[in-house]
């Protein structure tokens, strides 16, 4: 099987579970399933930030905030900026406390520069989508952000393969063209204008608004993560995905986009 036809499979297999989850669960099991995606992620991302750190236990504290971040922030949305500066400070500290068991200052320092990264990451912006799920039609906007992420994913991937020339961003990731992220821009605004006529009680040009910039957003995530996996000298965040990589290899763009359709799901619906 060639490497677009495992991407293929493994996305339907993907989105066969994310349907059967919600048909027997319904919203509970969803909200289940994105907590066990960050937990499987920030495990990933640890790998990845801290593969050259020898300090076990610093790597579990740090694992253990990143998690209360996210179920904290989750569950208390409007003081999700506040539950992450307190946990990114108590984590310095700690940090500090246990500076002896680094080899020197500026391993320190990167070692709480990377925290304070992926409290952000893998604590924060997932809360986001865990919060979005939350509102009147969340199932409903939750599953529009899935569709225009990966709708961009697809174009982007298909009229790069197709059409590609020019690079995007050659040192963070080759392969991006100027071209893909143009088809990729296009491929979130046709799924937002399809959820709009048949899936939210949005209009057409309001979604296709909000589209462009998650769209934009989403790409960038995923040019983020791929910054993070050269910096960490990888090629996949995990193998759970074949074709694929890791789980945050898959969830890049809906990390980024999350807080944008967030913002979207108040002015539309007015979540309070």
């Amino acid at each position: 099987m060639n490497s677009f036809s495992t991407r293929v499979v493994s996305a339907l297999i993907a989105a066969i579970s994310f349907i059967l989850v919600f048909v027997y669960f319904e919203t509970k099991g969803i909200q289940a399933a994105v907590i066990l995606i960050v937990l499987i992620g920030g495990l990933e991302l640890v790998g990845m930030l801290f593969r050259d750190i020898n300090s076990q236990s610093n790597r579990l504290i740090y694992y253990l905030f990143q998690n209360a971040i996210f179920i904290l922030a989750s569950l208390n949305p409007h003081y999700a900026g506040l539950l992450f500066c307190l946990f990114s400070i108590c984590f310095c500290l700690f940090s500090l406390l246990t500076g002896y068991k680094f080899r020197d200052l500026e391993e320190l320092s990167t070692f709480q520069a990377k925290s304070v990264l992926g409290f952000f990451y893998m604590g924060l912006l997932p809360s986001f989508a865990f919060a979005l799920l939350s509102g009147p039609q969340g199932i409903k906007w939750f599953l529009a952000m899935l569709l225009v992420v990966f709708f961009g994913d697809i174009f982007a991937y298909i009229v790069g393969l197709k059409f590609g020339r020019r690079k995007l961003m050659p040192l963070v990731s080759p392969k991006k063209t100027i071209e893909g992220a143009l088809g990729g821009l296009l491929g979130s605004v046709i799924a937002g204008i399809l959820c709009a006529q048949f899936l939210l009680d949005a209009s057409i040009p309001s979604m296709a608004i909000l589209s462009v910039f998650a769209g934009i957003v989403a790409q960038f995530g995923d040019l983020f993560e791929s910054l993070l996996k050269r910096v960490a000298d990888v090629k996949d965040s995990g193998r759970i995905m074949p074709g694929h990589g890791g789980i945050l290899d898959r969830i890049d763009g809906v990390l980024f986009a999350s807080p944008i359709f967030l913002i979207g799901a108040i002015i539309f619906e007015k979540i309070p």
